[in-house]
């Protein structure tokens, strides 16, 4: 057994640099998405998170990848308020899209740098992990939102895809920091358009 205990204490520490550099290069990304979001490459994360280039290299291949994991991040934790939460209904969906505000308060300007030319539909059905996590985090909300709306959950995959354009990051984000409204304002104005756009698809349907 002894010859053993220093190479498991030496995994368990390269467990722990991995963990807490990685934590490390993350939080690089919000500060610097928030201070000079043009400056925002690789060299520059591992500068913010005193971390050499080429050990920031072997976290994340690139820029795109390191965005990637900071979005998931934001969207897991999303995910798990939805699953912790014990609202149903509108109310439940009331919860997640003010959890969403706060989230994109604190971390939009890291969201809004990962931009995809493929659409949601398109992504979810080929397995994205962000959508797929960002669907597991509204889908038992807007379930909800349409139980109480009296539309069919037939329209849930459809439900979502409408919900992605409303509240995406970037608009939402446009409205908090330069329209002339208060974040309660914004957050009720674009659930209202919300319901508003579910019923016209379901009508046209």
């Amino acid at each position: 057994m002894s010859d053993l205990q220093p190479a498991l204490g030496g995994e368990r520490k390269f467990r722990s640099d991995t963990r807490r550099n990685r934590r490390r290069l993350l939080e690089a990304v919000g500060e610097l998405a928030r201070e000079a979001p043009d400056e925002l490459t690789m060299p520059a994360i591992a500068s913010r998170a005193e971390i050499g280039p080429a050990t920031a290299y072997r976290y994340f291949s690139s820029m795109e990848e390191v965005l990637a994991a900071y979005v998931l991040s934001v969207v897991e934790e999303l995910r798990a308020f939805t699953a912790t939460s014990t609202a149903q209904g509108r109310p439940l969906f009331d919860a997640v899209v003010d959890k969403w505000a706060d989230l994109l308060v604190a971390h939009g300007p890291a969201l809004v740098q990962l931009r995809s030319r493929r659409g949601y539909l398109e992504r979810l059905h080929a397995g994205n992990e962000i959508i797929v996590v960002t669907r597991d985090a509204w889908a038992e909300p807007v379930r909800g939102l349409l139980h109480d709306l009296g539309l069919p959950e037939e329209m849930l995959e459809y439900a979502l895809f409408l919900g992605n354009m409303i509240f995406d990051p970037r608009e939402v984000l446009d409205l908090l920091q330069e329209g002339d409204l208060t974040r309660r304002q914004v957050i009720s104005r674009l659930t209202e358009a919300y319901g508003g756009a579910l019923r016209g698809w379901a009508r046209a349907g």
